[in-house]
């Protein structure tokens, strides 16, 4: 017996029901499986994590719970291992392989005075693995600057292992053309400071 058009419209919409049911459910259930994952919001000062990637020499992936976190380590910043600069990618590369032996896959805590996102909504922190302060190490090693374009709570810590650096001749401070594009990069922090104390 051949179904009528009433019964194959009533059957169209059966499946588009279930369809439709079988869809809502889905998304719901995505839904609350994305409930309760931190996000770079919910982060709170001392939270642990572990570091998934090191993406350059001053930002890292940590992975907080189940969540990924972008993370800028608060005042420094090193030379960019991509950058196309024969005088600086080996600098740069330098820092991001005491990076990934140092930091990739072991345990962080994340430390900050108050939350604060950049520009690119990476966490802006102090990353601490067993108890030292990360910037503060790069730093004294040669391996990342004082970033002093911005005020933070660290700042004379880090000036004492950047001093320390300099008169040691570590990592960049031992070849004359990486200091010569250090102080140029200090100078011009240093105006953009106080232009913006105006």
């Amino acid at each position: 017996m051949r179904p009528t058009l009433s019964q194959g419209f009533v059957l169209l919409m059966l499946l588009l029901t279930g369809a439709s049911l079988y869809f809502t459910a889905g998304v719901l259930s995505f839904k609350r499986s994305l409930q309760g994952r931190p996000t770079a919001a919910s982060v709170k000062s001392g939270q642990q994590g572990e570091v998934q990637r090191v993406i350059d020499g001053d930002e890292l992936s940590v992975l907080v719970g189940t969540e990924p976190i972008r993370v800028r380590l608060l005042g420094v910043s090193a030379p960019d291992a991509t950058m196309n600069d024969p005088d600086m990618q080996p600098a740069g590369r330098q820092t991001l392989l005491f990076l990934e032996n140092r930091v990739q896959g072991r345990k962080v805590e994340l430390v900050f005075d108050e939350f604060k996102l950049d520009p690119r909504k990476r966490l802006l922190c102090y990353v601490h693995i067993e108890g030292k302060d990360l910037g503060e190490d790069l730093v004294e090693r040669g391996l990342a600057l004082s970033y002093t374009k911005y005020p933070f709570s660290r700042l004379g810590a880090y000036a004492l292992a950047e001093d320390g650096a300099r008169r040691a001749r570590r990592g960049i401070w031992s070849d004359p053309k990486l200091v010569l594009r250090a102080e140029q990069l200090k100078a011009l922090w240093d105006a953009q400071r106080r232009k913006g104390d105006e």
